[in-house]
């Protein structure tokens, strides 16, 4: 096999057109015209590598795409054609096959993956822009082949999918940075920013995200082989993790992701520190603790109303949350969340990602740090639902049904409906009933 070049890093391209599109104009109409109509715009911000690096900064590797193909739906979208042809891609025609809308280009692309695997070129990345949760078995396949694998994850994202690929790009991310006016790194609304005295997190309870309770051996082992033998590269830490019995690496001790563990890991030891996401991460010490505030979150009280139906609501939580991505705040969480997006639509907020920055700065304001993936979770899902923002959108009360109803159908749709008292535990939950 020939090794690729220092500073270069072979890709392949591969566009599920009428996924993203449709996905994106769901949320953004101007973003879905500039991915459409300037594919030269979001080629590049690929090719510098900012899809490895959650669109913060240009990787130190070129990614060379090798392969660029685009399928399509000619029935719908044959118009942009020539623009992708013209951006060399090979686009592949898939019309429906049945009476239906499905076009079968899943099918199309999942075939021409395996076919890259015999390529003669060695392909080490490959970058899916779909978020179709049927890849899954495919990006399995290319994870057993060692090779690395990207693929674009909207808020929605079924939670498999960020497990299997080597990295997700978040659609806000794609949004912003390579669909904007200009590619580049994405600025955050809280980069640089402290947050203000005494601010309240909407903290989920340990138990809904990972296994909290190995942590403290973990961070105690870590910190010592540290403080003995130097920093630790990302590459070389699943292997450091091994010596623990309980670790798996397709769990990650819960946190389904290795960059994910190592920051829970930095949330238990304040001398650890990951340093940010990108191709050379490590694990190290910092020169001092990083100073804490005493923050009042929103965790789950447990009690006898909760324990009811086996384990309760925080059983059936943790279950939705690992099945379709929920954001795991509490009730007071949610019930903060859908007051903001009911002033703002009274104020004539229709933009979903101005909604989603908003929510943030407003809750900021309140002296509360809002997670950026529950507001994006949250207004992506509402926005997809097809909820009429112009119709009593002004109630909390109806924004928070409307999200309760998103998420029942998502749990229908990956096959786990709720029954009859789980329904009940979600209205308590998400509505307050």
């Amino acid at each position: 096999m020939m090794p690729s070049r220092p500073g270069r890093v072979r890709a392949a391209l591969f566009v599920d057109f009428d996924n993203v599109f449709l996905s994106l104009e769901g949320v953004d109409a101007r973003a879905a015209r500039r991915f459409a109509e300037h594919p030269g715009r979001w080629i590049e911000w690929l090719e510098r590598g900012y899809h490895t690096t959650s669109g913060r900064r240009e990787s130190r590797s070129r990614h060379a795409l090798l392969i660029r193909n685009c399928y399509l739906n000619p029935s719908i979208f044959s118009r942009f054609r020539d623009v992708f042809t013209q951006n060399a891609f090979s686009v592949i025609d898939c019309p429906p096959l049945t009476g239906g809308s499905k076009s079968g280009a899943d099918i199309h692309m999942a075939i021409d993956m395996i076919d890259a695997l015999n390529h003669a070129t060695p392909f080490d990345e490959f970058i899916i822009l779909s978020a179709d949760t049927d890849f899954t078995p495919v990006l399995r396949r290319l994870r057993a082949h060692d090779r690395r694998t990207a693929m674009l994850a909207n808020a929605t994202i079924a939670p498999v999918l960020t497990a299997t690929c080597s990295y997700t790009i978040e659609q806000s991310v794609f949004i912003d940075g390579a669909l904007g006016e200009a590619g580049g790194p994405v600025a955050s609304v809280t980069d640089g920013a402290r947050p203000f005295g005494g601010a309240r997190s909407f903290a989920p309870r340990s138990s809904l995200t990972g296994d909290y309770a190995v942590l403290p051996e973990v961070a105690a082992v870590l910190r010592e082989s540290i403080e003995q033998d130097g920093p630790i590269p990302a590459a070389e830490l699943p292997h450091f993790f091994f010596r623990f019995p309980n670790f798996r690496n397709s769990d990650w001790f819960g946190f389904r992701s290795l960059r994910r563990l190592a920051e829970a890991l930095t949330t238990v030891d304040a001398m650890l520190d990951c340093g940010e996401p990108g191709e050379e991460w490590q694990m190290a010490l910092r020169e001092a603790p990083l100073e804490s505030e005493p923050a009042e979150s929103f965790e789950f009280e447990t009690s006898e109303e909760t324990v009811e139906n086996g384990e309760g609501l925080l059983a059936l939580i943790e279950m939705i949350h690992h099945l379709v991505g929920v954001p795991t705040l509490d009730p007071d969480g949610f019930d903060l969340l859908f007051e903001h997006m009911a002033k703002l639509f009274d104020e004539g907020v229709t933009d979903r990602a101005a909604m989603s920055r908003l929510l943030q700065e407003r809750a900021s304001e309140e002296g509360v740090t809002l997670p950026h993936e529950a507001a994006e979770f949250v207004t992506t899902g509402l926005w997809q639902s097809g909820f009429d923002v112009a119709s009593d959108a002004s109630d909390p009360d109806v924004v928070a049904k409307a999200f309760r109803d998103y998420i029942v159908v998502r749990c229908e749709q990956a096959q786990r409906p709720l029954s009859a008292e789980e329904l009940v535990l979600v209205d308590e939950w998400l509505v307050g009933a």
